[in-house]
């Protein structure tokens, strides 16, 4: 019978070690249990992943009456321990207590552990594994407080004066974080020390760099009719965009009529049906260059309309509705309306030079379905800095093929060439022979 109450008395309890089980059970019974056997395994992890060893503890309460009273009170262990122990006791503080309870504290710790490895040869084994993991995770954070120390004091080492003039001057044009950090490390890669102290010789060779990365459009020859469709946000001058370009091709007709056999023809839509001051607005700059406006509301006007001018134009220009890139429902039916088979079309967007990286990253994303080939930059008398807008290009490879400034429908157009940014630059010291030299003379012939 005693037999049977002692199997059945018989639990068992968890831990990372075999002081975190006996302070579990020291919490729950006080003295009052007695430590049966421990063997050590593995957690289950994740997907079979992270396993961490675990030790299970056996025991049997011995006087299940005296389990843990509300009075009982947390104490401390002997020192050598480390950890802390319930007093099952509801008078003085165990600390306080007589030399030979210290010593019946010391005496059951080592009576414990002899006891565990007798009954299990393989804790000794467990608990220098144990020991060993514990001087590991010791020695692991150990290196990692002096790595973080090496790569702090690398970092605050002082960069060479003209890397940092450098970054102050990318820093002034608002060019983004990623791009900075890209270009200050190409010179720690490329410039010898000897090169880094002239500074005039870093700045061009840097001024290079950005040119190089602003990618450039250069227009297909595509037979006529040309499709020309203007998409982008709302307020970045898509209107006013049509407008320049169209009159952009009727002034160099005006100016070099014997590149064309008859006076280039020139029609334009408008899909922007519901802003009626917008429609307005382009019929005026139509009437200046005799040119009719025509509204298609659907994919069906749209294809209508096309299919009537392919034989007796040679430019068409599409207007479009501005909604804000996060409009994606509305973004979606504009795409529907120029989803119109066999258009041949160039699709440009539109944004504003003083558009912030992270909005027009944001454009970007949300009008790639329009599948636009090249990107046209307006407004950009409007901003000082131009950084954000090459960088964001470069990073995501996206060309740019015109830029304007102001409002002036007339010569306020012109097409993109990294020069002009160069030259925009502010603080850049830029030598403008060189980059004449570098990059050319940019495509002035109408499209």
């Amino acid at each position: 019978m005693a037999d049977n109450e002692l199997n059945t008395n018989v639990q068992s309890i968890t831990g990372r070690s075999r002081d975190e089980c006996m302070d579990k059970l020291y919490d729950k019974y006080g003295t009052n249990f007695q430590v049966l056997g421990c063997k050590t395994r593995l957690s289950a992890g994740f997907l079979g992943f992270f396993q961490r060893e675990q030790i299970v503890l056996r025991y049997q309460v011995t006087n299940s009456s005296l389990e843990q009273s509300a009075f009982t009170r947390k104490v401390n262990y002997p020192a050598s321990s480390g950890h802390t122990r319930v007093s099952s006791t509801g008078g003085l503080p165990l600390q306080n207590s007589s030399p030979i309870i210290h010593s019946h504290q010391d005496s059951f710790l080592q009576k414990r552990d002899e006891f565990l490895t007798k009954v299990n040869p393989t804790v000794t084994n467990n608990l220098q594994i144990g020991q060993l993991t514990k001087q590991f995770d010791q020695f692991k954070n150990e290196m990692q407080e002096q790595m973080k120390t090496i790569v702090q004091a690398t970092s605050a080492e002082k960069e060479h004066s003209s890397i940092l003039k450098i970054q102050e001057l990318l820093e002034e044009n608002e060019f983004t974080k990623s791009y900075i950090k890209k270009m200050c490390s190409r010179m720690k890669n490329e410039f010898s020390l000897e090169e880094l102290d002239d500074f005039d010789y870093v700045q061009t060779c840097v001024a290079d760099w950005i040119g190089e990365n602003i990618p450039i459009a250069f227009e297909e020859k595509k037979s006529a009719p040309k499709v020309i469709i203007i998409v982008g946000p709302t307020g970045v001058g898509k209107t006013t965009t049509v407008a320049k370009m169209s009159s952009r091709i009727s002034i160099d007709y005006k100016k070099n009529r014997e590149k064309y056999k008859y006076p280039p023809r020139i029609r334009m839509i408008t899909t922007d049906t519901m802003r009626v001051a917008a429609i307005e607005q382009l019929k005026r700059w139509a009437e200046i260059i005799n040119v009719n406006v025509d509204k298609a509301e659907s994919s069906e006007d749209l294809k209508i309309l096309c299919d009537s001018y392919v034989s007796n134009s040679d430019y068409i220009f599409i207007d479009t509705s501005g909604y804000s890139p996060n409009d994606y429902e509305n973004i979606a039916k504009m795409r529907t309306i120029l989803n119109v088979k066999n258009l041949n079309e160039n699709v440009y967007l539109a944004i504003t030079a003083g558009v912030s990286a992270k909005d027009l990253e944001n454009i970007i994303r949300n009008y790639e379905g329009f599948d636009f080939k090249s990107i046209i930059v307006t407004k950009c008398d409007e901003t000082t800095s131009f950084g954000r807008v090459i960088s964001v290009l470069s990073e995501k490879n996206k060309p740019v093929s015109w830029i304007t400034t102001g409002q002036d429908v007339l010569n306020t157009i012109q097409r993109a060439d990294p020069k002009w940014f160069l030259k925009n630059l502010s603080g850049f010291k830029i030598n403008a022979e060189h980059i004449e030299k570098k990059f050319g003379t940019a495509d002035k012939e109408t499209e």
